[in-house]
Formats: C-alpha cells, sequence, structure tokens
C-alpha cells in the first residue's frame, strides 16, 4: 500500500493530487475549511494514524480541496424548469420546460419521456438534458404520465401497464404537448425530438409511428415494439439504444423475465432485430451496416438512401435496464451500459431536420 511504511512516499503522491492555491485568500479559506474538517473527527481517531505532521497537513489540504469544489459545484446555477399545464379531453396534464428561448426566437425541441413507475421530476434529473440543453441550445420537456400511485406513472402503450394507465389518449396528450411549445414558447416545428427510457421508449416508438410527419429523429433507449401494425407515414432516423443483459425488456424479445413486469404486459415484445427489420424497410436504408466495436459497445448504423433516413442500433454486451450512465432503476438488474446516452442522443439528433 502506498505510503503505509513510507510516509514520503505518500506525500508525493498527494502532492501530485492536490491544486495549489494561487492566493493568499484561498490558503485561508482551505485553512478555515480544513480545520472545521479536521473538527469534527472524534479526539480518539485523531492520532490514530502513524502519518506524520507533515502528511497530515497534506491530508487536511486535500480534504479541504474536495469540499471547496463540491461547494463550488452545488453553488452552480441549476436550469430553471417551468411546469407546464394542459387540459386534453378532460384531464389536466402536466409537463416541466426547461430552456425556452426568448420571445421571437425558435430552438429545437427534446421531449423525453420517463419509465413506468417514473416521473418529469425523475427523468430531468436521470437523464441529464438540462445542462446540455443550456449548452447546445435547446428546449427540453419533461411530459408526465398517468400517475398510478406514490408518485409513479406510465404512458399508455396500448399492450403495458392497462390496468393502470387505463384509456388515457398520451398521443393526443404529446400532440397538444407539441402544438403549444410550438405556437406559445418557440419550438422549431422542424426539429421536433423524441427520446425515453422503457416505457418511455416504448411511447417513443408508438408516437413515431403514428405521428412520423411531426418529429425529425427519435431515439428509443431500452425499448421495445409490441406489433408492427401501424407504420410510419414518411422515413424517421432513428437510433435505438439497448443493454444485452436487459431481463426487463429482453432483446431477443418475449416476455419480460422480470416478474412484475411481465405481469403487466398484454402481448411479447419484438425483438431488436425485428425491430430493426422494420425500421430499414421503413427507413430504405442501407442493407449492410457499417460497424464498429469499442469494448462492449457495437454501433451499427444503415445509412439513408436516396429519399430515406438512418437507422442506428448501439447494443452494450454487458449492460441491462437503465438509462445509459445513470444509476440502475432497481438493485436486481445488471448494470446499465457507460455509454453518454443523453449526449449521443442530441450528437444524433442535431444531424437532422423534417423535411
Amino acid at each position: 500500500m502506498i505510503g503505509a511504511n513510507n510516509p514520503s512516499q505518500f506525500t508525493g503522491e498527494i502532492d501530485r493530487c492536490v491544486v495549489k492555491p494561487k492566493a493568499d485568500h484561498e490558503v485561508q479559506l482551505l485553512g478555515t475549511l480544513a480545520a472545521r474538517y479536521f473538527a469534527v473527527i472524534p479526539p480518539k481517531y485523531r492520532t490514530y494514524c502513524s502519518l506524520t505532521a507533515e502528511v497530515s497537513r497534506r491530508v487536511l489540504k486535500l480534504s479541504a480541496m474536495i469540499i471547496l469544489l463540491a461547494c463550488s459545484s452545488l453553488m452552480a446555477p441549476a436550469a430553471r424548469a417551468d411546469s407546464l399545464r394542459l387540459t386534453v379531453g378532460s384531464t389536466e396534464r402536466v409537463a416541466l420546460v426547461v430552456n425556452r428561448p426568448a420571445p421571437g426566437e425558435a430552438r429545437p425541441l427534446v421531449v423525453v419521456l420517463h419509465g413506468g413507475a417514473g416521473s418529469a421530476a425523475a427523468q430531468r434529473s436521470r437523464t441529464g438534458f438540462d445542462a446540455l440543453a443550456q449548452r447546445e441550445g435547446f428546449m427540453v420537456v419533461y411530459p408526465e404520465g398517468t400517475s398510478w400511485g406514490q408518485g409513479m406513472h406510465a404512458w399508455n402503450t396500448g399492450y403495458l401497464m392497462r390496468r393502470q394507465v387505463g384509456m388515457v389518449d398520451d398521443v393526443a396528450f404529446l400532440d397538444a404537448l407539441i402544438d403549444h411549445l410550438i405556437a406559445q414558447h418557440g419550438a422549431d416545428p422542424k426539429r421536433v425530438y423524441m427520446t425515453g427510457g422503457s416505457n418511455g421508449a416504448m411511447m417513443t416508438l408508438v408516437y413515431a409511428t403514428r405521428r412520423a410527419e411531426r418529429l425529425a429523429a427519435i431515439a428509443p433507449v431500452v425499448g421495445a415494439m409490441f406489433s408492427f401494425d401501424e407504420r410510419p407515414s414518411r422515413p424517421l432516423p432513428i437510433l435505438l439504444i439497448n443493454g444485452a443483459l436487459d431481463d426487463e425488456v429482453p432483446i431477443e424479445g418475449g416476455m419480460s423475465r422480470n416478474p412484475m413486469v411481465r405481469r403487466t404486459q398484454s402481448a411479447p415484445y419484438r425483438s431488436l432485430q425485428e425491430t430493426i427489420a422494420f425500421w430499414l424497410e421503413v427507413n430504405r436504408s442501407a442493407a449492410e451496416p457499417v460497424t464498429k466495436v469499442e469494448g462492449s459497445v457495437t454501433t451499427r448504423m444503415w445509412r439513408a438512401s436516396p429519399g430515406g433516413a438512418d437507422t442506428v442500433s448501439v447494443v452494450d454486451a454487458q449492460a441491462g435496464h437503465g438509462w445509459p450512465g445513470s444509476g440502475p432503476t432497481r438493485r436486481a438488474t445488471a448494470p446499465n451500459s457507460t455509454i453518454p446516452a443523453t449526449e449521443a442522443i442530441w450528437s444524433f439528433f442535431s444531424q437532422h431536420a423534417r423535411p
């Protein structure tokens, strides 16, 4: 172990980590933080370690620097979310809107749908689209599905969680939401995109098959289709992100291997390969993909033919069910992919606009 018997070696390691303060006020602030940090340590543990006084000073210095960085992060301004309420039919629906443009300006719109036990606020926190929207200059909206208890909400895809969502028309809700954001909040109608995780990915696919003419591109994450009966009205760029170890929405299709999810299914999932084949035909994409393998992640891209659209599939062989880059939605699920999904999705979206 570094430094166990050689304090000077430990000191050298810390020296390479510590960011040196550049001004007297920074030194004073670090000293104050270090003193407060040290004060909370019980006295019997303060001398327990055999580190030299010099090493202790450097450890406290490093600890104070970590605290200072954490405080700076906490003090960073957060994106403002505006709560939007719309009446669709006889039902009030809710969404959170972030990074609206100034009056008279137009921005791309990214619609982000939560999973079957989620909420607008939870999806906002999980995906990290806020910071990206501010940096890249697009508006993001987090709609909320139908409540089914204790802060959990779901989408009516026609084949999942029907007891929880009933006959609610989520396509009509998303229509009304997009219309409102275009008419009242500066959303660019040629650059409206949709993504979602799990049940939100399934809703993205349902909406895309019925309203392809309204969208510029979609990116369902760890989702699946139930039926190919309805076909999009035009080619639509699609990025599919999945984990090969996903037991809740297995890429092989069929019924969920999670008993809780399986009980809510009224039809089996179609496999990822079947789904890709469906979109290749709809999009008139190339017959052979361009394939790229990076570690456990395989990306296949079928490029658009004239008048068609790109079809892209990303599969992480070591990942399970969840938004890549965030924590797992349930303890029993396999680890999430380390793919920076939010950034990858926006990179894909930014290349496409509706004709």
